[in-house]
């Protein structure tokens, strides 16, 4: 008895002392910005003993003895070490750690992950990588900083939207990345509108240019639907996840921006100079066309005028008599000086200002930015100003908030461009060499002596004799019109943290985004594009989107080595856009008076729209040990404008089977996984689809049109009758990829190979019209997309003053378009000669139009002459607009203080329609049209006349496989040039393959302890060219501008305003 009583005691003294020995120590593990760092390892050094942080960064661990040491660490974060001592609160701080910041992302959701752990495939672009391009807008900097990501850009007007795709195309109504900002989603709307067209009209704006670059952190692009599925049907065409700066704790910051842009058109369309207005080689002061005199041959003399009757006086009193028949006689050309009255070097002046500081408690962050680009083309220009405040706040141990709220003001005034008798381009390059633009307003006098002041003065109009100039004056274009635009934005996000549990947290997010689009089109008396008696129009959008989150987030530790992550969600987000248009038509007198008072015919619209989405979504993400990663996921959602709700599953798994190798420091491979991807998406359709509403009408059919707002106004019921039964369109998506490192993380490569299928995808059809209606919009078109992805980094040089690396990406994407419903094809691009289109067993987009006659082996089939035939059998397809492959290369270095970055992107196999070029051979003016031969033969032209060997002659010679012939007026002017479907349209068609120097940027730093004795801790200077160089066989133009702006529509250019090449000199100071 007293043997097992002394040994209870000795086994009871034994456990006393060693739990008196144990202790637990308890902590926080936060970023800079007083982030709490989750899933951070906690570990006693030496031993297998640690654990991890929880959703807010806090943890608790038994040590044994007060000389452990705590090794704290977390991917993307310099690891700390800390002696244990007597304390039992270790409350750690981790820096970044620019090395690996890389492995840390944020998820779609915006919450930090580590990268070994993440199975989406997906691309990080940082700020820095954003700032260095110095692009005035957001959406350009992203161009060639990740595979599959393609960014077209619309002209280089100040302000231009641009067009942001994911993998290719993934609905034939379109297919824009979903924008998330902090968790918020943003609204990056292109809106055409009433007043201008996609092809004719201005380039309208993308909103997310509204943000101020220097206010963004990093750019994660997530490509694939199991990525996307949390957001549904907003995230078809992929997520951009961006998160913004915050505030950080300690001394306040200040950082100071500051850069002037020099910009310069980067492609001229070559024009010819030797032969002026007319036709038939004869001079005519009113011809369309320069097919006219040789200019060389002229006497020099003055021209001979009438100088009775109808005159034109110009603003500066200049006299424009009639020229009499046979009296021109001058030889000057004038197409520089046209050019230079038209471009000039455009200036952009960008300052951005950030302020950042506070305590553990509480920080702040606050910038503004101030714009100012004057663009080149005279008279074009964009000011955009931002302000931003945000915060963060720690109430208690339980509770945090952050907050931040944006407000951008922006105005420009765009140029008219594209398929309209009104725009620049179009009035500019079909004018002849002979004539001069620069009296393009005055006072026209007729016969009688009687005066019509302000009229438009243009090359078919060259005495300003009628209303209607046919084409713009391109200087009428830059003074006299307007195509202004205001833009109001708000955009705020708040969010609350709760902790109530250990092992449960709790996410609250709400954002609002708010703009007002004000644009004012003014088109004076006199001006082309059916405006002869003047037309004000005004565009009024706003538009506003709410969302609100509540998420749920749960930890567990199942086993030692099986951890758990769950992520239980619910959202609400609505939409709402009213549209009120104004139209003025016929100026009751010549004023440039801004206001629909002064016109006989006013015309109003409202339109009202909105659409309300509510998702429910489920998360759970297993790790086992550091070797596989399981994430299940599965969101419900529901649409006003769906008929029916929609579920959208996805699943991922990594497997990092480097793990299962013994690696060493001195082994080539340092990390290798392996991704598999499944994952749903969808897209809502448009709102009130689903009804038959009612709307204006011209009935043209009878000999005087009959309109209903001529009669007072009045409705009919729409021909395109509403479909109670739309659902949304599905999007499924496969993903196998592969990521190394290699040489100690010095070499990181990954590659994918995806394939996607959407089907259901709206399509009108045609009705039979005894049911009373033209169209049905039904669920019905079916698209697949399939590519490969690959990146690599090799940093292949590493010394303490000079670091090398190479950088780059490569990515395909085949589309097919695999059902239709019978319809034959779906047009892009409405009003095109060539049409961007959708055809069954074809990629999406493909160019249809007129073509030559083919022989079955391929060859053309020619007349008796040697010359191509029109094949009137109906369009056929002429060219794939989508490259065979995209693909970027960089190169970075870094010595001492310097910092050297080139980047070059390509694009190889896409085809375009150079329709510009096309129209203008038809006109005589392109340069090709000029050309002067001696033939060394007899030759037949066109219109079969023989033109004798040793005759120089006006044309060009070719031989397209009967024999050499000559390219003359007759042939251009009928069926190698021009527009129309009367046209051989293929032959405007060519390889539009392109490699840019897109970004060459030297900066230099300066530091040391003279700028902390100033109150600077750092200047960098730096000088930035973009699109210096192209290398493309597309004369004349960007052969990556689209005319047809945002829509589906690509690979076509029919006077789309150019776009620019930029050097950039900055210099950034911070306190």
């Amino acid at each position: 008895m007293n043997k097992k009583l002394l040994f209870s005691v000795f086994v009871m003294t034994l456990f006393c002392a060693f739990t008196y020995a144990q202790r637990t120590i308890t902590g926080t593990v936060t970023d800079n910005n007083g982030v709490p760092l989750a899933g951070a390892s906690v570990v006693v050094k030496g031993t297998s003993n640690g654990t991890s942080t929880d959703f807010d960064g806090n943890y608790s661990l038994n040590i044994q003895a007060n000389s452990d040491v705590l090794v704290i660490s977390y991917v993307g974060f310099k690891t700390v070490e800390i002696t244990v001592g007597t304390q039992s609160v270790i409350n750690a701080t981790l820096a970044d750690d620019a090395e690996s910041l890389n492995e840390v992302v944020i998820s779609v959701l915006g919450f930090k992950e580590n990268r070994d752990a993440v199975a989406s495939t997906y691309s990080v672009i940082s700020a820095k990588d954003v700032s260095k391009s110095k692009e005035p807008t957001l959406i350009n900097s992203l161009a060639g900083k990740a595979s599959g990501l393609t960014i077209t850009g619309t002209s280089a007007d100040p302000g231009a939207g641009s067009t942001i795709q994911i993998r290719g195309v993934s609905s034939i109504n379109g297919s824009s990345p979903l924008i998330v900002v902090d968790g918020i989603p943003l609204n990056n709307s292109n809106l055409e509108g009433f007043g201008s067209d996609q092809d004719g009209g201005i380039s309208q704006q993308s909103r997310l240019n509204d943000i101020n670059p220097d206010d963004i952190e990093t750019i994660q692009i997530y490509k694939g639907a199991s990525a996307g599925a949390l957001y549904g049907s907003r995230a078809l065409g992929g997520v951009i996840v961006i998160t913004t700066k915050r505030g950080k704790e300690g001394k306040l910051r200040i950082s100071l921006n500051s850069s002037i842009s020099i910009d310069q058109i980067n492609r001229k369309h070559p024009l010819q100079t030797g032969y002026g207005q007319g036709s038939g080689g004869n001079y005519s002061p009113t011809s369309a066309n320069s097919w006219g005199d040789r200019i060389a041959n002229r006497s020099g003399a003055d021209d001979v005028v009438v100088t009775t009757g109808q005159y034109f006086e110009a603003a500066d009193g200049t006299i424009y008599y009639p020229i009499s028949s046979g009296g021109k006689n001058s030889t000057e050309v004038f197409t520089q000086s046209n050019f230079d009255q038209i471009f000039t070097d455009g200036i952009a002046e960008d300052l951005k200002l950030n302020l950042s500081g506070g305590t553990e408690k509480a920080t702040f962050y606050f910038s503004t930015s101030h714009l100012n680009q004057k663009g080149i083309m005279r008279n074009s220009d964009y000011i955009k100003n931002t302000l931003t405040f945000g915060n963060t706040y720690k109430f208690n141990d339980w509770l945090n908030s952050s907050a931040k709220i944006t407000y951008t003001n922006s105005k420009s005034n765009r140029i008219q461009q594209g398929s309209n008798t009104a725009g620049i381009y179009l009035g500019l390059l079909r004018n002849p060499p002979d004539f001069d633009i620069s009296d393009y307003i005055g006072t026209y006098y007729d016969n009688n002596g009687n005066p019509t002041p302000l009229r438009h003065r243009s090359y078919r109009r060259y005495l300003g004799n009628t209303a209607n100039p046919t084409y713009n004056n391109p200087l009428w274009t830059l003074y006299e019109q307007t195509s202004d635009t205001k833009v109001d934005r708000f955009i705020g996000s708040l969010d609350f943290n709760i902790k109530a549990t250990p092992w449960l947290n709790f996410v609250v997010r709400a954002g609002l985004d708010n703009f007002n689009d004000d644009r004012t089109y003014f088109f004076p008396m006199f001006s082309a594009d059916g405006a002869n008696a003047g037309r004000y129009e005004n565009e009024i959008y706003n538009n506003s989107e709410i969302s609100a989150d509540f998420i749920s987030l749960l930890n567990f530790q199942l086993t030692e080595d099986i951890s758990a992550k769950f992520t239980l969600g619910s959202a609400i987000n609505d939409r709402k856009r009213k549209q009120i248009y104004v139209e003025a038509l016929d100026f009751l007198y010549n004023s440039r008076l801004k206001n629909p008072s002064i016109a006989g015919n006013v015309n109003e619209l409202e339109r009202n729209r909105r659409i309300r989405n509510v998702r429910f979504y489920g998360q759970s993400n297993f790790e086992y040990k550091d070797l596989l990663n399981l994430n299940l996921g599965l969101t419900y959602e529901d649409a006003s404008s769906s008929a029916k709700s929609i579920t959208y599953p996805s699943a991922e798994l990594g497997f990092n089977w480097s793990n299962l190798l013994e690696l060493d420091s001195e082994s080539a491979l340092s990390f290798a996984k392996l991704r598999l991807a499944y994952g749903e998406v969808g897209l809502a359709p448009d709102p009130h689809g689903w009804e038959t509403g009612y709307e204006t009408a011209t009935y043209s059919s009878y000999s005087d049109g009959v309109s209903l707002t001529a009669f007072g106004g009045g409705y009919r019921l729409n021909d395109d009758q509403g479909n109670p039964y739309l659902e949304f369109e599905k999007k499924k998506e496969y993903e196998v990829g592969l990521d190394f490192r290699l040489f100690r993380n010095r070499v990181k490569v990954s590659g994918t190979y995806y394939f996607n299928e959407t089907r259901d995808m709206l399509l009108p059809v045609d009705l039979n019209p005894s049911s009373g209606f033209d169209t049905l919009l039904g669920n019905i078109a079916t698209l697949e997309n399939k590519g490969l992805e690959f990146e690599f980094d090799y940093a292949f040089l590493k010394k303490e003053d000079l670091s090398m690396s190479v950088y780059g990406n490569i990515s395909t994407n085949k589309s097919e378009v695999t059902f239709l419903g019978g319809v034959t094809s779906v047009d892009f691009t409405p009003g095109s000669s060539v049409k961007s289109s959708a055809v069954v067993g074809q990629p999406l987009g493909v160019l249809l139009g007129s073509a030559a006659l083919h022989n079955p082996d391929g060859s053309l089939d020619l007349d008796a002459n040697g010359f191509p035939q029109l094949d009137t059998s109906g369009d056929k397809v002429l060219g794939d607009p989508n490259p065979d492959w995209r693909g970027a290369a960089g190169l970075r270095v870094n010595y001492k203080g310097f910092s050297l970055n080139a980047l070059f992107e390509t694009s190889q196999g896409n085809e375009m329609a150079e329709r510009t070029r096309f129209v203008l051979q038809g006109f005589g003016t392109h340069a090709v049209t000029g050309n002067e031969v001696t033939p060394t033969q007899n030759l037949v032209n066109y219109a079969g006349n023989t033109i004798p060997a040793g005759v120089l002659v006006r044309g060009n010679i070719q031989d397209f496989g009967g024999g050499p012939v000559l390219l003359d007026e007759s042939w251009y002017t009928s069926l190698g040039g021009g527009f129309g479907g009367s046209v051989i349209n293929e032959f405007a068609v060519s390889d539009a393959s392109w490699t840019r120097l897109r970004e060459l940027s030297l900066a230099y730093s300066l530091n040391g302890d003279w700028l902390t004795k100033i109150g600077f801790e750092s200047i960098q200077l730096s000088v930035t060219g973009r699109n210096l160089v192209i290398w493309t066989d597309i004369p004349g133009i960007d052969p990556d501008v689209n005319q047809f702006g945002d829509g589906v529509g690509r690979g076509l250019d029919y006077f789309t305003n150019p776009s620019s090449k930029s050097v950039v000199f900055g210099i950034n100071l911070n306190y």
